[in-house]
């Protein structure tokens, strides 16, 4: 399936200017004012802005300044690099990357290092994942694939360069980070940026099949030696094509209207947890969301809708006594996840899931589903609570009251997908946790 590439909309962000006037106390001091020296009220100014970043220095501030302006939209010739970091092995990921001039991303280096201040190290011929977004061309009523992914070193993750508005990104060879190379970018300059991260609820607020595509573009094998589709003539290497575009959806739109920049990352059978049985690396990051709330954590705001998928999990156990060992392993695991996410990264908002009336995939095993929704619920509950990093947005009880069967419900015929009416509502809940801040 072949995409055309769109003009990127330029993005900035921005802080208003702001100045201080300081003039001097009037006195009996012979020593003049800075209504009669030219230079006393620059020189105060000064003296302040150096006491200031002296404070700074001691009590640990951020940033004193705007954030730089973000790489995405990209432009052509651009060269940039991006990185990820894992607390848990004490480790940072970073890929360099450039862009062709169809504002396709490549990569064109890969490392890692140990923190705090390690050398970095070259892990180019380590067998790396590239994933992007499915445009929405390819999705069609409530089939929510898998993203695309392509698994390879960088001598062939290099010969295909994926459109920025498709998110490129780059899953570690250890499945435990992703290094979006470009995120952050639909929007203009206004309030910051806000990632939200999720399974396939999110990925239904992509736009519907048909929404400002065509089907051009060429599309190439990227791995070397490997037959591959004549490139377009106007790619800038016979061994490189630039592979789509992708438009806003109604949350992205939503987002964008009040001044944010946002990061949208919906995936279909993710869990805040993986199952217990997984050990492969990239099956790891497969079936999970934390690799990418690693590589996002920089965001102002995250909003994190997870939990069916892990209820599901749990209640699809072939006894009872299965199900408490899974639930239990997935509470302990989320809760490693919650304290990882309570001390690194900005403001993180929880999102509960609706727990009543689900009769997907078999579920239905005695109340097993809801138990189990009640009690990941509950503590995403308690940990925003307790943690000044976190806040919690109860979409679960509002939907519970729309399930299938209601007079005015916002599922459809699985009891778990959004209904055409329940879209609009959803996106409007994401908004809001976006707006609703910690602390």
């Amino acid at each position: 399936m072949r995409y055309p590439l769109a003009p990127v909309p330029s993005t900035f962000r921005g802080v208003p200017a702001q100045q201080e006037w300081i003039d001097a106390e009037p006195g009996n001091s012979p020593a003049r004012t800075s209504h009669d020296h030219p230079f006393t009220r620059p020189a105060l100014f000064v003296i302040v802005l150096v006491a200031i970043a002296l404070i700074a220095g001691v009590v640990g501030v951020r940033r004193l300044t705007p954030d730089p302006v973000p790489t995405y939209p990209a432009q052509a010739d651009q060269n940039g690099s991006s990185t990820c970091t894992d607390p848990s092995a004490n480790q940072q990921w970073r890929v360099s990357w450039t862009v062709s001039d169809r504002t396709g991303v490549l990569p064109t280096a890969m490392a890692v290092r140990t923190l705090p201040d390690g050398a970095w190290t070259d892990r180019g011929a380590d067998q790396w994942q590239l994933r992007w977004n499915q445009a929405p061309a390819e999705v069609a009523g409530t089939d929510f694939a898998w993203d695309h992914s392509l698994t390879a070193p960088l001598s062939g993750l290099s010969q295909v360069a994926i459109s920025a508005s498709l998110s490129p990104r780059f899953v570690t060879p250890d499945g435990a980070c992703t290094v979006y190379a470009a995120a952050y970018g639909p929007g203009a300059a206004g309030r910051g940026s806000v990632a939200v991260v999720g399974d396939s609820l999110i990925a239904q607020l992509i736009p519907s099949n048909g929404t400002e595509f065509g089907s051009s573009g060429a599309t190439v094998s990227p791995i070397p030696g490997e037959p591959t589709e004549s490139p377009s003539p106007s790619s800038t290497s016979t061994a490189q094509a630039t592979v789509g575009t992708a438009g806003s959806g109604p949350l992205v739109s939503r987002l964008t209207s009040e001044g944010l920049r946002p990061q949208v990352d919906g995936q279909g059978g993710r869990r805040w947890v993986v199952a217990q049985e997984t050990s492969d690396a990239l099956d790891l990051a497969n079936g999970t969301m934390l690799d990418e709330l690693r590589g996002l954590r920089e965001a102002g705001t995250v909003v994190v809708a997870l939990g069916t998928n892990d209820s599901t999990y749990a209640s699809l156990a072939p006894n009872d006594a299965q199900f408490e060992v899974r639930l239990s392993w997935t509470l302990s695991k989320l809760q490693a996840t919650l304290d990882e996410m309570a001390q690194h990264g900005h403001c993180t908002v929880l999102v509960s899931m609706a727990s009543q009336g689900k009769r997907y995939a078999g579920t239905p095993r005695g109340n097993r589903f809801e138990l189990a929704a009640a009690r990941i619920n509950a503590v995403l509950r308690s940990n925003a609570e307790s943690q000044p990093r976190l806040a919690f947005y109860d979409w679960g009880t509002q939907a519970d009251q729309h399930a299938l069967g209601t007079a005015d419900a916002w599922f459809g015929a699985d009891t778990i997908h959004l209904s055409p009416a329940g879209i609009p509502i959803y996106v409007k809940a994401l908004g809001d946790a976006a707006d609703l801040g910690c602390g």
